[in-house]
């Protein structure tokens, strides 16, 4: 009996199977959205691949016929425009999915379960998207290179087994340290790594997005949300607009760079993507009588942990929020009390793991001691940001319209416009709060929620913060395309004069003109051919040096310590960053600090002793044409005279001047190999 039942079932999966694939190809052939899906899938594995193997020289049809019909800067613009179609396709197509089945299933979406599940989908979809269509071990640095490379020597460092504020002093967190080590550590090389180690701080803070949306606002509230905090993270484009536009030849052909892509300064742009979800927790919840539940606590707890090791203005400005929304909830103490708790003891767990918490708050106070508070500047700030504070102010506006203003609301908004401020402000930017559009979402599900609202009012109010989200989205996602493009082009330009360096291999530097050679001309005498560079052409820079002038100075630096480094030496570097290390593989000095920037981490007033800045140091080396001339006229000016005193030999070269081999009786006697 039982072979009977079985002969018929089969033959019922077979037909199921065979009416399911022909219901497929029917609804690919002819509901408008099975053609979107088709095209997209033609578009990311068809013509993407396609046009990135003709790029890569790959041999035969059709990759021989896309490079005759197109040139290499050519077909790096086409193929880097595919690639972001491939990436934005994706996420459209998953928004008109979730668009129609929310028409059919609004029931689906009622719970706080299901609202977490769509928009930690968004999440997960975003970091697989980038990571599948656009990213790759490549950095490409248009401007501030010198900041760049910071996070090489830090993951260098700590790769050769140093401590950060142990080993060497630094008021940047663990955080912006060890993820881009351990990710340049998984992909073996630096190129990339930051990018990488983005992608994984984004897919975090979106998770925590919807876990803070879920029980507030619509989820489309909450992924248009969670979008804007992948789209600050992830892109390699500053913030703010930076350093102008620049000009450099690709194939005998002047090329306009117009993409500010840098990886200086990332954790800022971590920073202020953390501090979304910390905003959007003052949302009130739908159920405004039930308290805070306890997984939440934990969440917001993880994510100060994350500040606190990140950056000390960013911690301040997330403890104001936990603490302005735990009063705004049932039972404030308990809450307080809770996050306070697990706050601590997530700080104290990292410190135990790194080993280095005490030393960090000391790194932390000192640094304090130089940049301290920041106000002169204030009103400037707000007289140009004050467009973007008036959008995300109208949804508000609207609700005070409709007579439903209530002092509460009048409280989160002053305290994110305050907060806001005071980040934009102690970390030296100018524009892109990108914490207003959180402001803007508040107003815009307050309105929402009022059951009385007229439609008008609900337009008016989701129109404002929808306009207010798209600059942002639109801004930050045209950026894909610029940092996808900048790989491929360089990719096929002539190699660099530095690409043989092995510690730059997947990085790229597209600024590549240099004027000294112009200026050597002009004089005989060092100081006087420094000067003319200058006043030397200009050739649409964006800083002092072109990013080319930046890298032949560092070519020029190592071919002067290769005679004298022996095995075993360090070498210090008294500019931006410390590149010796990791550009020659030598052994990381200890007590250099990681980065020195003038009125920001050291001042004339505030800075190490000299016994202590170089007690591992055999060789020191100051700029004398620096992206950061003050900053190495500075470092010159306070330990020049100690230097002469204490040091064998001085060296003065056009880039360099270096001091080598500390005295004998002067030599510490535990600075051999570690």
């Amino acid at each position: 009996m039982s072979e009977g039942v079985a002969g018929p079932v089969a033959t019922g999966g077979r037909q199921g199977w065979v009416s399911q694939i022909l219901g497929g190809l029917r609804f690919l052939a002819t509901d408008r959205y099975g053609l979107l899906l088709l095209a997209w899938g033609l578009v990311a594995f068809a013509l993407r691949p396609a046009l990135l193997s003709a790029h890569a020289g790959a041999a035969g049809w059709p990759y021989a016929e896309i490079r005759n019909a197109l040139d290499p800067v050519a077909l790096a613009h086409a193929a880097s425009v595919i690639q972001w179609v491939a990436f934005t396709g994706l996420v459209a197509l998953a928004v008109i999915a979730h668009t129609r089945y929310a028409a059919v299933n609004p029931a689906a979406f009622a719970s706080d379960a299901s609202r977490f599940r769509i928009a930690a989908a968004y999440a997960l979809l975003l970091m697989t998207g980038y990571l599948l269509f656009l990213w790759s071990p490549v950095s490409v640095f248009t401007i501030i290179t010198n900041d760049s490379l910071i996070f090489f020597d830090s993951t260098y460092r700590i790769s050769n087994g140093l401590v950060p504020s142990n080993d060497f002093p630094t008021a940047l967190g663990a955080a912006q340290l060890y993820l881009p080590a351990w990710a340049a550590w998984l992909i073996g090389g630096y190129g990339g790594s930051v990018e990488l180690a983005s992608v994984w701080v984004a897919l975090g803070l979106g998770l925590v997005c919807a876990v803070v949306g879920a029980p507030r606002m619509p989820v489309a509230v909450t992924a248009l949300l969670l979008g804007v905090v992948f789209l600050v993270t992830v892109p390699a484009a500053m913030l703010d607009r930076w350093g102008g536009e620049s000009i450099t030849l690709v194939n005998d052909d002047t090329e306009l760079l117009a993409d500010n892509l840098t990886w200086a300064m990332f954790y800022n742009r971590w920073g202020w993507a953390a501090l979304i979800p910390l905003c959007m927790v003052l949302i009130p919840r739908r159920d405004r009588a039930a308290g805070p539940a306890l997984g939440e606590i934990a969440v917001l707890a993880a994510l100060l942990t994350f500040l606190f090791w990140l950056k000390a203005s960013y911690f301040a400005a997330g403890l104001g929020m936990a603490a302005i929304y735990a009063f705004l909830n049932p039972a404030p103490w308990r809450t307080l009390g809770l996050g306070a708790g697990a706050t601590a003891a997530g700080i104290v767990c990292v410190g135990l793991m790194t080993g280095n918490l005490l030393s960090y708050l000391n790194d932390i106070l000192l640094v304090g001691k130089v940049s301290g508070a920041r106000a002169d500047s204030m009103l400037g700030l707000i007289r140009r940001n004050m467009m973007e504070m008036l959008f995300a102010l109208a949804p508000l506006g609207v609700l005070a319209a409709i007579k439903r203003f209530h002092w509460r609301d009048g409280l989160v908004a002053g305290s994110i416009l305050a907060m806001s401020m005071f980040v934009i402000n102690q970390n030296g930017q100018f524009e892109n709060m990108s914490t207003l559009i959180v402001l803007a979402a508040y107003g815009a599900v307050r309105v929402m929620g009022e059951a009385d609202a007229q439609r008008v009012a609900r337009i008016a109010a989701a129109g404002a913060f929808g306009m207010l989200a798209a600059s942002q989205t639109f801004d930050r996602g045209l950026v894909l395309i610029d940092q996808a493009y900048a790989i491929l082009r360089e990719k096929a330009r002539e190699p660099a004069e530095w690409a043989g360096v092995a510690a730059l291999r997947g990085v790229y530097v597209p600024e590549r003109e240099s004027m000294f050679d112009r200026a050597l001309t002009l004089s005989d005498l060092d100081e006087t051919r420094i000067r003319n560079v200058w006043l030397s052409g200009q050739f649409g820079r964006r800083q002092e040096l072109r990013q080319g002038e930046y890298m032949q100075t560092l070519l020029a630096g190592m071919e002067d310590l290769k005679p004298v480094v022996k095995r075993g030496e360090t070498v210090n570097t008294l500019d931006m960053t410390n590149p010796f290390p990791f550009l020659m593989n030598l052994r990381a000095p200890r007590g250099g600090w990681l980065t020195l920037h003038m009125n920001r981490t050291i001042s004339e007033e505030v800075h190490p002793a000299p016994e202590t800045m170089f007690a591992d140091s055999d060789h020191v080396m100051i700029a004398r044409i620096s992206l950061m001339q003050p900053t190495a006229d500075l470092m010159k000016e306070l330990y020049g005279p100690w230097l002469d005193a204490n040091y064998a030999a001085r060296v003065d070269t056009l880039h360099w001047t270096r001091w080598s081999h500390r005295k004998p009786s002067l030599r510490p006697r535990d600075s051999g190999d570690p």
